[in-house]
């Protein structure tokens, strides 16, 4: 239970991370993850009563992950193109 919930939680921060944070000062950051970690209680108790939850935020950390790199891809396409 204690490794699907800390599971659960670094899959919720990465999904943060990679798809919602912006640049925070480091006390509003850490308020950030502490609402995270709150939040991951309700979703261990839906991944304990059956839900899959585990694989549903690894969805979306992958699909935020590719979308992250395609952004990262073209707009290095476009500082090319602008010099020329």
């Amino acid at each position: 239970m204690y490794i699907e919930f800390i599971l659960i939680f670094l899959l919720t921060a990465a999904t943060y991370e990679l798809g919602f944070a912006q640049k925070l000062p480091v006390f509003k950051k850490a308020a950030a993850y502490v609402l995270l970690l709150v939040g991951t209680f309700p979703l261990a108790i839906l991944n304990a009563m059956g839900l899959p939850m585990i694989p549903a935020l690894c969805v979306a950390v992958v699909v935020l992950l590719f979308a992250r790199l395609r952004r990262k891809d073209v707009k290095s396409m476009r500082e090319k193109e602008q010099k020329g």
